[in-house]
Formats: C-alpha cells, sequence, structure tokens
C-alpha cells in the first residue's frame, strides 16, 4: 500500500525499528496535533475530530479588501488636503482690530490735553508671493496623485490577475476531486469482482490485493487533491485581503 508523503518519513522509520503502521500513524497524527496546538497556543486532545474549512469563493462577486488598498486610499486624502492648503494660503484674509489709549495730544492733535482715544477697523492681508509657487505646487500635487493613481491600479491588475489563476487553480482541483469520486467507484467494483474472483479460484490473492492497492491509492489521491483544493481556497481569500 503506497503510503503518503506527509508520513513516509515517520513510517520508514517505524519500520526499521518494528512499529506497525497503524502505531506511525498515530504517531504523526500526535505529532501534528501538538504543532497545531503550537500556532493555536492550546492543548489539542488526541481525539479531537478536525473539520475542513467551509468555502465562502462566490467567484466574481468577491471584492478586493487589501490592506494596500487603505494605504493609497490615504496618500490620494493627503494628497488632496495639499492641495486645499496650497488655495488656502492665497486667500486673502480680513480681521477687525481696536486701537485705544489716553495721552496728550489725543485724536485731535491741535488739542494738548490729555484725552482718551481709540480707532478701529478692518485689516486686510494678502501675501502676493504665493501666486508665484502655488501653480507649480498644484501641478506637483496633481502628478504625484496620478501616480498614486498608477500604482492603485497596477496593483488591481496584478491583485485581479492573481486571482483569476487561483480561480483557475480552484476549478482544476475540483474537476481532480469529481474525478477521484468517479475513479474510486470503480476501483472499488473492480475490487469487488476481484473479490468474487478470488472465491470462486480464477486469481490469486496477490492479484486480489493488487485490486485493493489500487482502491487505497485512488482514496489517497482524493485526500491528496481535497487538501491542496483547501489549500487553494484559502490562498484566495488571502489575496482578496479576507
Amino acid at each position: 500500500m503506497e503510503t503518503s508523503p506527509l508520513y513516509r518519513p515517520l513510517v520508514e522509520a517505524c519500520r526499521e525499528h518494528g512499529i506497525s503502521r497503524s502505531v506511525a500513524f498515530e504517531l504523526a497524527r500526535k505529532g501534528l496535533l501538538e504543532t497545531l496546538g503550537i500556532f493555536l497556543n492550546q492543548s489539542l486532545p488526541e481525539t479531537i475530530r478536525l473539520q475542513s474549512p467551509v468555502s465562502a469563493i462566490r467567484g466574481g462577486e468577491e471584492t478586493v479588501q487589501r490592506p494596500e488598498l487603505r494605504v493609497f486610499t490615504a496618500q490620494q486624502d493627503a494628497i488632496t488636503t495639499q492641495k486645499r492648503l496650497i488655495s488656502a494660503k492665497n486667500i486673502p484674509r480680513t480681521s477687525l482690530f481696536v486701537q485705544g489709549g489716553y495721552g496728550r495730544p489725543g485724536l485731535n492733535l491741535l488739542d494738548n490735553n490729555f484725552d482718551f482715544y481709540y480707532i478701529g477697523g478692518v485689516r486686510l492681508n494678502w501675501s502676493l508671493n504665493g501666486f508665484y509657487t502655488s501653480r507649480k505646487e498644484k501641478q506637483i500635487a496633481d502628478i504625484n496623485k496620478r501616480i498614486v493613481d498608477i500604482q492603485k491600479d497596477v496593483f488591481l491588475l496584478n491583485t485581479n490577475a492573481s486571482l483569476k489563476t487561483q480561480q483557475s487553480e480552484i476549478d482544476k482541483l475540483q474537476q481532480l476531486v469529481t474525478s477521484d469520486n468517479d475513479i474510486i467507484e470503480l476501483r472499488k467494483s473492480v475490487k469487488e469482482a476481484a473479490q468474487a474472483q478470488l472465491d470462486n479460484g480464477v486469481i490469486s490473492v496477490n492479484d486480489f490485493l493488487q485490486q485493493v492497492n489500487a482502491e487505497d491509492q485512488a482514496r489517497q489521491a482524493l485526500i491528496t487533491h481535497q487538501i491542496q483544493l483547501i489549500q487553494a481556497q484559502i490562498n484566495y481569500q488571502n489575496i482578496l485581503g479576507k
């Protein structure tokens, strides 16, 4: 019977020490559970039954939610705010003011007596220096925004291309799983026919065991493809940013 590559080193080591394959598989499972428990930061009992994750892929309805997109959005917002500041610093500013005092003379310069005085009005401040640089600063901001937009578009293009590739891998593995199930049914039928031939003395025990091994290898291929399918689905979700 063919041994899965995942357990082959341990099975070969156990064979050298005269340990049965069933014990080897139990030891391998125990070791994997301990490794998984380290990642989960909790102890997993040997009797635990692990379940396969449920796929939530819906094809073309998925939306990319990668954190890089939030970075691009923040950069775009920062550039927009920068352009507003450039425009704001060239806007004329007005302010009210009041100034008063007591002295001699007051506002009436012809009167040499002490007197209270005050003045008020509106002050206008307008810096003309910004007009010489604001246009160039806005052009630079527009260029930076365009660069960020291009980077975002390229990132989405690459991400969507990766999603297409991963979706093709998922479709291929799903077809392999379906094909494996059909092969298992066929191997099972052949094994049952071989069982009948063995009972009637038509074939030898060795011939019958070949059919048993062929069915077992088909089941191992199914399990391998199912694991690969789960991994491909997880990779798809990771590319999406979920």
